[in-house]
């Protein structure tokens, strides 16, 4: 199982996401069980629509951080009097 732990953190760090390594996921196996007719041409089609998605929020992202620089490593400020836990 060393093998596959190794192999997930490699793709991981490829992708800089799960959100795109989930797709790539579904992606692959959607095809290769559509060449072996497993699967019609609707799923093909669904799943790249859904890359196109993820790969337009992954530009979107990357545009933003371009204009407004990184995004802070937290959440916002808290309030002002609220109790601190």
């Amino acid at each position: 199982m060393d093998w596959l732990r190794k192999t997930a953190q490699k793709v991981l760090s490829i992708t800089h996401g799960r959100t795109t390594a989930f797709f790539m996921a579904f992606f692959v196996s959607g095809n290769v069980f559509h060449a072996l007719h497993r699967l019609d041409h609707v799923y093909v089609e669904f799943m790249v629509g859904l890359g196109g998605l993820v790969i337009g929020h992954s530009w979107k992202e990357d545009k933003a951080e371009q204009m407004l620089g990184p995004r802070p490593p937290a959440g916002p400020d808290p309030m002002q009097g609220a109790p601190h836990a």
